[in-house]
């Protein structure tokens, strides 16, 4: 069964010589999806590494130490990327969990980010939904 870890405890256990984070977004941005996919250099959780889920399956799985705890994560709850790296790597035998809230919500509450992007700078060019209301 696939695991999680929350904002909080991840923000607790960045900077560990024990945790790999990776950021697993494709290196470019597929119809709909924001900015973030856009390039790994614009936006992204300090101190995380870009391996694309694509490429993870293809084979780089193999450059993971089994004996650190691996964190994925994708740009936001709507994206599966994230949970499917997870599933992917936990039948490879590693301890690994998926941070489903990804870049949009860590940057939204003002966690350690870098990149060319303010964390402001990249949540102003998220598309917003519009709302039913706003519609009519």
């Amino acid at each position: 069964m696939m695991k999680t870890v929350t904002r909080n405890e991840l923000a607790k256990k960045l900077g560990s010589p024990n945790l790999i984070l990776i950021n697993v977004l494709a290196p470019v941005k597929p119809p709909g999806g924001d900015v973030a996919y856009a390039s790994y250099e614009n936006i992204r959780i300090r101190g995380s590494i870009s391996i694309p889920r694509s490429e993870l399956e293809a084979g780089r799985w193999r450059e993971l130490d089994r004996s650190k705890e691996i964190v994925v994560h994708c740009s936001s709850y709507a994206c599966q990327a994230s949970r499917k790296a997870a599933r992917f790597l936990e039948e490879k035998g590693f301890n690994v969990r998926a941070y489903e809230g990804g870049l949009k919500e860590w940057a939204q509450v003002g966690l350690p980010m870098e990149g060319k992007l303010t964390s402001r700078e990249y949540l102003a060019r998220i598309p917003r939904k519009k709302s039913a209301t706003a519609a009519r």
